[in-house]
């Protein structure tokens, strides 16, 4: 069976907004300070005041643009078995791989990032089934004992190496960007020009809200839609600070930055792969703080899977994420709240399991049971299956009253399909937990990680793309690093 997308918005509801984010387009503009993009626009027939860098788009323009954008598309791994095709029904699930802080696998206390933990996390998501598309490390803008000038690259080499999907790329600046495609290329083993091809590289540009595009972001998104690699182009509001505090008017400011990047990613080269992505949620005002598990989040992530839907376009959301700094009852609604809402509403591309602390915090435990929730959400997509096995007539009269159904043929063949097994999750007596050890959920998490960093092993890059690839971590070293 198919399930019903989760709605938050009526038909009516959805076109208002789009005619208000028009308004907004045509008659307040949204500041962009990349002087590329500002001429693009500009030959394109939009309003452009260079001297304040304001742009105002005609509603054509931004319609056109968005028809141009494809509605399916796919991203190669290197093992094949992780290739991961985009479309509108599909529901992906990727990980954070490095936030600024880790809590320590041994200390359980919080720390900085090192290098190692980027590759160990990135070995643990490359070894869960449900995690398809990793937020890479390379997003990361410091690693530490590494130079922020080429976090990038180390990043990018240590991600290749310990995993078998797809490697993320950044679009912080012209310069990073073009280092990350120049890696993918090599992996991918062909020209930076043929890349676009089977894109094995994707990259996220976040607008600055409320409706700006900073420059450094804005030339990086150029770079990747010049070869027509995927872009995610995911606004970040928040309401009551950044945008306004009415969910609707929080939309519409999001709606404006998100109709502004497909339009100067499709006027760079029309018909390159974008995701319409939301990071959305509230200000809590009492704490001065993004509230990123909160309920409204949710509601983000379902009002910005109808709003992609409207467009026709592949959507990306942010669930799993909490205010909460610990592994407590508080992480878990929060967490598995914002990612079947999320799921159900048909977001393509989630993000951020295996956060905390309003995403500041990466948590290799999270990371385990964070997989565990998507499990359990999947098994929910999948709904309740009726047809005349299923229904299951003959085996009730034949069993009838009183009788029981562990033994029939028909439980074994239906077990796998019907029941979600969970690995974390602790079904057993109390007297069978108590022998076992009586382990809370982070304990086993903390176990269950030490074991895939002990057992688990990626395929491992050739030797001349390796070698290939440190030479370039060299090249940017020496490029980024000679002034300092």
């Amino acid at each position: 069976m198919k399930i019903e997308y989760l709605k938050t918005l009526s038909n009516n509801e959805i076109r208002d907004i789009h005619q208000a984010t028009l308004e907004v387009l045509e008659r307040t503009g949204i500041r962009i300070y990349e002087s590329t993009a500002l001429k693009i626009l500009k030959d394109a027939g939009a309003y452009v005041d260079e001297k304040n860098k304001l742009v105002k788009i005609p509603s054509h323009l931004v319609e056109e643009s968005v028809k141009k954008a494809p509605k399916e598309f796919t991203l190669f791994a290197r093992n094949p078995e992780n290739n991961v095709e985009i479309d509108l029904e599909k529901v992906y699930f990727g990980p954070i791989i490095g936030r600024i802080n880790i809590i320590d696998l041994d200390t359980g206390k919080k720390r900085r990032t090192t290098l190692t933990d980027v590759a160990n996390l990135t070995k643990v998501a490359s070894a869960l089934e449900y995690y398809k598309l990793p937020h890479s490390g390379v997003q990361m803008p410091h690693i530490e004992g590494v130079a922020d000038e080429v976090a990038h690259a180390h990043a990018y080499l240590i991600s290749a190496k310990n995993s078998e999907k797809i490697v993320k790329g950044t679009c912080r600046d012209k310069a990073k960007a073009q280092d990350c495609i120049r890696m993918a290329s090599v992996i991918a083993g062909c020209d930076v020009e043929e890349l676009g091809k089977k894109p094995n590289i994707f990259t996220t540009c976040n607008p600055i809200a409320p409706l700006q595009f900073q420059e450094g972001q804005t030339s990086g998104l150029i770079e990747y839609a010049k070869q027509g690699l995927p872009i995610d182009i995911t606004s970040e509001v928040q309401a009551g600070a950044t945008a306004p505090v009415t969910l609707a008017g929080s939309l519409t400011v999001q709606n404006t930055e998100i109709l502004t990047g497909i339009t100067i990613v499709q006027l760079v080269n029309p018909g390159t792969p974008v995701f319409y992505g939301t990071a959305s949620t509230i200000m809590d005002m009492r704490h001065g703080i993004i509230a990123k598990g909160a309920v409204e989040a949710g509601l983000f992530n379902v009002a910005t899977a109808q709003l992609a839907q409207f467009y026709e376009l592949p959507s990306r959301g942010t669930a799993s994420d909490t205010e909460s700094k610990v592994l407590d009852i508080q992480a878990g609604y929060e967490k598995a709240i914002t990612l079947l809402m999320a799921a159900l509403a048909g977001i393509n591309y989630i993000w951020y399991p295996g956060t905390l602390e309003y995403a500041l915090t990466v948590s290799y435990e999270s990371l385990v049971i964070d997989h565990e929730i998507c499990g359990m959400v999947y098994r929910a997509l999948k709904g309740i299956n009726v047809n005349d096995s299923t229904l299951a007539t003959k085996l009730i009269s034949s069993v009838g009253p009183g009788g029981q159904f562990l033994g029939q043929k028909h439980t074994i063949d239906h077990l796998e399909d019907e029941h979600y097994f969970p690995k974390l999750s602790d079904r057993s007596s109390r007297n069978d937990w108590e022998a076992a050890g009586a382990k809370d959920l982070r304990e086993v998490a903390r176990d269950e990680v030490r074991k895939i960093l002990k057992e688990y092993q990626p395929m491992p890059l050739e030797n001349q793309v390796e070698c290939e690839l440190k030479k370039i971590v060299k090249e940017i070293e020496k490029r980024e690093l000679k002034s300092l």
